[in-house]
């Protein structure tokens, strides 16, 4: 998924579920965040304390995606979690992601457990970050595999008109895509959906691809992106309902609405055929005009800045006296440790696709 469902659609879910602005402005930063999380540089504040931050995410070029241990640290705990399927007959298809798994499932209940209130709200937008991307990327593994390799001339956009400006739109990013990131580093580095770019990512596409080096299941070659994100969000919208529930006390809880009462126009905006700024700007009407909550300022204004938990950037933005322990970007760095080290370590070990 991309930021108009990472950020924006998460903030508007999380507040149809309840939380107040500023709740659901963390959760949604936190969700988006993990796309952005690039750095791994200590940064040194002017207290001469230094901060080390959790990477999450890597650049499609950066090197240390073709390092097993890397793979193991970011992209499965945090993009590709194991869906272990129980037919499944080799070690590679149970570590194959899955929407709404049974790992999945026990993560999101792990994260609201008490012993992870210390934590909140930063971990409950990683977790629905983790969640999301099972409903666009199964059918994928998050290390390197023959698995994921694609046949290329074998991938088809279904509906959308071969004459139409967004058809020549997604085909011109999906040829970028292959001439940027995939050729040869595809071919070397099978890691992830890269064989088929972004395509599960945009929620309106239906699609269709083979692959190259087995059947796979016809589930995961045929797509139906807005089903599969339609599905994402009704389930997060229970989750942050749970939440707001179990949070009861330590954050404002507003006048939720029901998973009726938004479906429709979540659906809308998912179907929507645009490029991503276009479908940024749908969600932030929506957002404004009270669809998903009486709308306050924050709703009003909402926008999302890569830049502002960036550890680099907190020598600049700590005010004197503040402590830096409880800024946001240190919250983001100890509940991505926390995700990271409980699905390694916790999680995975459970379905015997770990052993320590």
């Amino acid at each position: 998924m991309q930021i108009d469902m990472h950020f924006y659609g998460i903030y508007a879910i999380a507040r149809a579920a309840g939380l107040d602005p500023e709740t659901a402005m963390t959760v949604a930063h936190a969700s988006q965040f993990v796309d952005d999380a690039i750095e791994d540089e200590h940064a040194l504040i002017a207290n001469n304390s230094a901060i080390v931050p959790t990477m999450t995410s890597h650049k499609p070029l950066d090197y240390r995606n073709a390092l097993a241990g890397e793979q193991w640290k970011v992209w499965i705990p945090f993009h590709f979690l194991p869906g272990n399927d129980p037919k499944a007959m080799t070690f590679v298809e149970r570590m194959v992601t899955l929407p709404d798994s049974e790992p999945a499932k026990q993560m999101l209940t792990d994260t609201l457990d008490e012993q992870n209130r210390i934590y909140w709200p930063h971990l409950i937008g990683i977790a629905a970050h983790v969640y999301a991307d099972t409903f666009s990327h199964f059918g994928f593994v998050g290390f390197a595999s023959q698995w994921n390799r694609v046949k290329d001339d074998d991938i088809k956009i279904i509906n959308i008109q071969k004459q139409s400006g967004i058809f020549k739109y997604i085909k011109g990013k999906l040829e970028e895509f292959k001439a940027r990131f995939l050729s040869p580093m595809a071919e070397i580095i099978p890691v992830g959906h890269g064989a088929v770019a972004t395509l599960p990512d945009r929620p309106y596409l239906e699609w269709s691809f083979n692959y190259q080096t087995h059947a796979g299941k016809p589930s995961y070659k045929k797509r139906k992106n807005t089903e599969n994100f339609l599905a994402a969000c009704q389930k997060l919208h229970k989750y942050f309902n749970d939440f707001a529930e179990k949070a009861a006390g330590s954050v404002t809880v507003n006048p939720n609405k029901k998973w009726n009462d938004i479906e429709a126009p979540v659906r809308s905006l998912l179907e929507s055929k645009e490029p991503v700024d276009q479908r940024i700007d749908a969600w932030k009407k929506a957002i404004a005009k009270g669809v998903f909550c009486r709308a306050t300022e924050i709703d009003k204004t909402i926008k999302y800045d890569e830049l502002k938990w960036a550890p680099k950037t907190l020598q600049h933005e700590l005010q004197p006296g503040q402590g830096i322990g409880k800024m946001d970007a240190c919250s983001y760095i100890r509940a991505a440790w926390r995700h990271r080290t409980y699905v390694l370590h916790e999680l995975l070990p459970k379905f015997d696709l770990v052993t320590y």
